[in-house]
């Protein structure tokens, strides 16, 4: 029997596109159509202390506060988890996990942070929490670094570790070999799981390439998914298309019209207001390996061809990639504009011309 399980993270994910203001409404709708779907968990939002806490909003900054939007509801056999992005909720916010409707906290941390993140996870274990932790931009890791991040892992024992293609630059090899590494070399206790990004269209694919190879391995898999493909960016893989999937080729019994339901009554309203998903300017970042903000920057200038654009960001150093930085990216349109558009000589030319030309 295979051991899947599939999370959908439309409240936390999604809310980059609406500043995860969904309304009360949509929050508790949504979060009724997963667990009725039995979906295996849902993730309601962002802890974050720097944020008010607002009932319409899926990003508060404590434990308590989520308890208060989804307190009184009946969860049925899905497991409930919100995320930290680590440094931006302090643990003085978090209640032990007895007195919360959270099973789960998941925590997403770049590499320079990992060791400080990890030692965190193992403070809101000790809280009674099923804790994942997410390795963002993991394509920014090499094999040593990997490795290095395994070994944090291992120690701490965390319920799941994640692969998590921030970019969604992943294709099918190389995401195998991230998942080779860490199921060769991971506590065998230990879940891993995979958040994709749909910059290549390639989310859905991806997952589905995944499930087959983990086969009947006894080590959990976890899939994030959202509902419509709801997300930064690209969007995800969606919930419904996987559950669908799942429940053709693995035995599994969600409910989707319960998702499209969801669909139909809540995410369609957002999606005709501010839509996502494919486009040019994920596929470009994504193409060059970089940051989508720096794309965004130089469209935005509106003085460049596509060929100019993936020309500039061809010069991006291979550490400011994934770390968009305005003042970098201007000193490289500016010094573009110098050499590679410099027009000095054809003035020349022409004013020349214009001397020798008799009225």
């Amino acid at each position: 029997m295979n051991n899947f399980r599939l999370l959908d993270c439309t409240l936390r994910d999604g809310g980059y596109i609406n500043d995860w203001n969904f309304g009360h409404n949509t929050l508790i709708n949504v979060f009724e159509r997963i667990t009725a779907a039995g979906i295996d968990f849902i993730e309601v939002g962002f802890l974050d202390q720097r944020y008010s806490f607002d009932i319409n909003r899926s990003i508060a900054p404590t434990s308590h506060c989520i308890n208060e939007i989804y307190g009184g509801l009946d969860k049925k056999n899905t497991e409930i988890v919100g995320m930290i992005d680590y440094g931006t909720c302090d643990i003085s916010q978090i209640q032990l996990c007895k007195d919360s409707i959270l099973d789960g906290i998941r925590v997403i941390f770049k590499k320079q942070k990992k060791e400080e993140a990890l030692s965190f996870c193992k403070e809101l274990k000790a809280l009674g929490y099923k804790v994942f932790s997410q390795a963002v931009s993991i394509t920014s890791y090499n094999d040593e670094e990997l490795n290095e991040l395994i070994n944090l892992v291992n120690e701490v024992r965390p319920y799941a570790v994640s692969i998590v293609d921030t970019y969604g630059l992943l294709h099918k090899n190389s995401l195998f070999h991230y998942y080779e590494v860490m199921n060769k070399h991971l506590a065998e206790d230990i879940g891993i799981g995979y958040h994709s990004h749909n910059n290549f269209q390639l989310g859905y694919a991806n997952c589905i390439e995944l499930m087959n190879k983990h086969g009947e391995s006894k080590r959990e898999l976890l899939l994030d998914g959202t509902i419509f493909g709801m997300g930064k960016g690209a969007g995800n893989a969606p919930t419904e298309l996987l559950a669908m999937y799942m429940n053709e080729n693995y035995e599994k019994n969600y409910d989707i019209n319960q998702i499209l339901e969801a669909i139909d009554v809540n995410i369609m309203e957002i999606y005709r207001k501010t839509s996502w998903g494919y486009s040019m300017k994920f596929f470009i970042s994504a193409s060059n390996d970089c940051h989508p903000d720096y794309v965004s920057y130089l469209l935005n200038k509106k003085t460049l061809s596509v060929k100019s654009i993936n020309d500039i960001l061809k010069k991006i150093e291979e550490n400011k990639k994934l770390l968009y930085d305005k003042e970098y990216i201007e000193d490289l349109y500016v010094n573009y504009q110098k050499h590679e558009c410099d027009d000095e000589h054809d003035y020349l030319v022409l004013s020349e011309l214009f001397k020798e030309k008799k009225y």
